[in-house]
């Protein structure tokens, strides 16, 4: 299984991005995150843990792991988070005071014994755009803090570091943290890094310590010392950032108050790493430590909807096009079934009696549920995994619009998503899909090995989601 370390803000918005195309069926690889940050409780890092409000046991994460953030730095073993008193007490000599405050400015350290305001920066919180702040704390804590990532690392396939170079945590704990992922694993292991530059922008200062020009000056050492020193421990990295004069599509959406997610194109790009980065590399490619960007199509705003993803099983379209329509059919099919609740409860529907009627009494009864009980609940089930899709869908359509997806999919799905926008859908549409659906589950058969670890009803919708994609790429 590959491990993706998202580290920061800017991280936990690729891992937010790569969650999406997992969901979606446009990253196929198996994956699991670590995720690196002081702010876990915030509104970016609440919304990667909980999918937007979407896991549940009977609907995991769609990237196992990001429901967890963890801070970069033993957080049990901190009496204080004030940064100046972690290294400084009542008892520091002069010259301690007096090297700390030639290294830490007023905002980040402090000025006098940790008091109030001048308290500095409360790393419990976040770094708040002090690179510094960052990687002293990093320093100071890594050996005990970190071991349970290189433990996970040791066993990955392949490792994929995210993150971005602006704020206090990317900037400040990202070149460490790779030296010690190179000396845990070894220099045979696969490891990736795909990075944010610029791509967000901040409202005007206001008093505020972070501004626009503190996060270049951030990205500007954080490039430099990555090419002179990060660099050659990654087998191949991704930059990614605005560029000059940038078009319409291309720049910097304004950051989200509150610590919140920022939709925008550069994070998929970033996880868009994940699939260039390791086709892009060979031996030789490895021995010459390669970094990439990627250049925009100005005749194409929505290229990233055209280049090829993953391929499920299956499907014969591999553009992350073709996963949005499939999604949104899923979307509608799954409201219909709520509409017409009683079609699917209750065997309403004229063919339901030898397609999913049966599998349902067969399943309720291994359950111990009365028939119409257990179907409710796989109808719940099924919601629950239309609200997972929405969060991707919803977030694609921030970032491109109301995009003509007419090209894209097999003939079947393009069908059922015409009717969709050209509002011509009806509930017997989602119930026809269902039932060939079913005849089709019984022809190929699903791999169960993953529904096995899900409750009955939870199971059931999942077979259901694979049997409703097999019949719109068959």
């Amino acid at each position: 299984m590959d491990l993706v370390i998202s580290v920061g803000g800017g991280g936990q918005h690729i891992a937010l991005a790569v969650a999406r195309l997992l969901r979606l069926g446009a990253l196929a690889e198996p994956m699991e995150a670590y995720v690196l940050d002081a702010d876990g409780d915030g509104r970016l890092g609440t919304r990667l843990r909980t999918f937007g409000n979407t896991v549940s046991a009977g609907c995991p994460h769609p990237l196992p792991g990001a429901s967890v953030v963890v801070p970069p730095f033993a957080r049990d073993t901190l009496r204080e988070t004030a940064f100046r008193r972690l290294f400084l007490d009542e008892r520091a000599d002069p010259l301690a005071r007096e090297l700390f405050e030639l290294f830490y400015d007023e905002e980040s350290g402090g000025v006098d014994g940790g008091v109030g305001v001048n308290a500095g920066v409360d790393v419990g919180k976040g770094m708040f755009a002090n690179p510094s702040v960052g990687s002293a704390v990093f320093a100071a804590s890594k050996a005990g803090a970190m071991e349970p990532l290189f433990g996970h690392a040791r066993t990955a396939a392949r490792i994929f570091v995210v993150g971005s170079f602006l704020g206090g945590t990317g900037a400040g704990i990202t070149h460490q943290l790779i030296k010690l992922l190179r000396e845990a694993v070894g220099p045979a292991k696969p490891i990736f890094g795909s990075f944010l530059l610029r791509w967000f922008e901040l409202p005007p200062s206001g008093g505020q310590t972070v501004d626009t020009a503190t996060l270049l000056a951030s990205m500007g050492h954080g490039l430099e010392y990555f090419y002179a020193h990060t660099r050659p421990l990654l087998d191949a990295s991704l930059l990614v950032g605005v560029p000059d004069h940038p078009t319409p599509q291309l720049r910097a959406v304004p950051a989200a108050p509150d610590n919140d997610e920022s939709p925008s194109l550069y994070p998929l790009l970033a996880a868009y790493g994940l699939l260039l980065l390791p086709e892009k590399t060979d031996v030789q490619a490895r021995a010459t430590h390669r970094t990439y960007g990627l250049a925009h199509d100005e005749q194409s705003p929505a290229w990233p909807l055209e280049r090829a993803w993953s391929l499920p099983k299956g499907a014969r379209d591999a553009s992350l096009g073709a996963r949005l329509v499939e999604a949104q059919v899923l979307e509608e099919v799954y409201a219909s079934f709520r509409q017409k609740e009683s079609d699917f409860v209750s065997a309403g529907y004229e063919r339901a009696r030898s397609t999913w009627a049966t599998t349902f009494a067969a399943a309720a009864k291994e359950a111990h549920e009365k028939d119409a009980v257990f179907a409710r609940r796989v109808l719940q089930a099924l919601e629950a995994r239309a609200a997972q899709l929405h969060v991707a869908t919803e977030w694609f359509a921030a970032i491109f619009g109301d995009a003509d997806l007419a090209a894209f999919g097999e003939r079947r799905a393009r069908e059922l998503h015409a009717l969709r926008r050209q509002r011509r859908w009806r509930a017997p549409d989602a119930f026809r899909l269902f039932a060939d659906a079913f005849v089709f589950e019984t022809a190929s058969g699903v791999d169960a090995a993953r529904a096995a670890q899900l409750p009955a009803e939870a199971a059931m919708a999942w077979k259901i989601e694979r049997a409703l994609l097999a019949a719109m790429r068959s």
